[in-house]
């Protein structure tokens, strides 16, 4: 019994010397992946420019693309951009521009969720749809209340080769001090209309 006594407070003092070591250690050195995520985005013909978002990752399926960004300018903000191509007869194009379908996700997640503006728009032959909301985060001030946290969502619809595409984008910040609008979008519908 002795023994294991000792045998425990020598790898407590072990751990306590030594482990402090192993938490600070530096972060250790890795290729990047940046360029390949940047080359996939380019591929898809899908790029925003790097002075206001940064692409973090980048997700392909047969039917979607989605890209995630982090805002440059103010690195609150978080948004991504998700590339529908129906497939015939399986997915229906209506259901997947209804911006509410992709609203009803992200609002079931928050507090006292609102909306603000909700705004349609064609642009030539596509149209858009967005709106802004909203909520208390989880993240608490110095008093312990809720910060608030602001987003805009917005669907795109167009076409390619004579098939629909969509787009579904959404950018969210905690802590701005009032609601997104229609040219916040600005960055992410560029590159569609330059197609």
């Amino acid at each position: 019994m002795l023994q294991s006594a000792r045998l425990i407070s020598v790898s407590v003092a072990l751990l306590l010397t030594c482990g402090c070591n192993v938490l600070t250690q530096p972060d250790r050195a890795f290729v990047n992946n940046q360029a390949v995520i940047g080359y996939a985005a380019k591929a898809a013909g899908y790029a925003i420019a790097e002075e206001l978002y940064s692409l973090q990752r980048v997700e392909i399926e047969w039917d979607t693309a989605t890209f995630y960004y982090s805002g440059v300018a103010d690195e609150r903000e978080d948004a991504w951009v998700l590339r529908f191509s129906p497939k015939a007869g399986e997915q229906d194009p209506v259901a997947l521009e209804d911006v509410y379908s992709h609203l009803s996700l992200i609002e079931g997640l928050r507090d006292d969720f609102q909306v603000g503006i909700d705004e349609k728009e064609t642009l030539g032959e596509s149209r858009l749809r967005y709106v802004c909301y909203s909520y208390n985060s989880k993240i608490r001030d110095k008093d312990g209340r809720s910060i608030r946290g602001y987003g805009i969502i917005s669907t795109f619809s167009s076409r390619s080769e004579d098939l629909p595409v969509i787009y579904a984008m959404k950018i969210e910040a905690v802590g701005r001090k009032a609601f997104y609008s229609r040219a916040d979008l600005d960055p992410f519908l560029k590159p569609i209309l330059q197609r």
